[in-house]
């Protein structure tokens, strides 16, 4: 899949990350069993995994440290207070709280 997911379907996205999971596991030389015994979870979470079906965030991040892959998420989610531009935007949309008036 194109890396721009940008027209694809949830379902598209699930499938693709899913296919990198497994090419990153057998890169790794791991078995699906391997994985699961690394991460704590079950072969079949695994097998669920690789086959786009989906899971929950809780079960994603110890794979994704399992194939050290997990500092990768802060060029997905790059921390506003790191990025200059962003610390910018965010000081410029912070909020003000209104003054309560005094009743006579």
């Amino acid at each position: 899949m194109n890396t721009s997911w940008m027209n694809a379907s949830d379902a598209e996205i699930l499938e693709d990350i899913g296919k990198r999971v497994r090419l990153w596991r057998m890169s790794s030389n791991w078995t699906q069993q391997q994985l699961a015994d690394h991460t704590g979870l079950n072969r079949s979470t695994i097998r669920d995994l690789e086959h786009g079906k989906p899971v929950s965030l809780y079960t994603f991040l110890p794979v994704l440290r399992a194939l050290h892959l997990l500092d990768r998420l802060d060029q997905a989610l790059p921390d506003q207070h790191k990025h200059p531009v962003l610390a910018v935007k965010q000081l410029e949309r912070k909020r003000v709280r209104s003054k309560k008036q005094k009743e006579e």
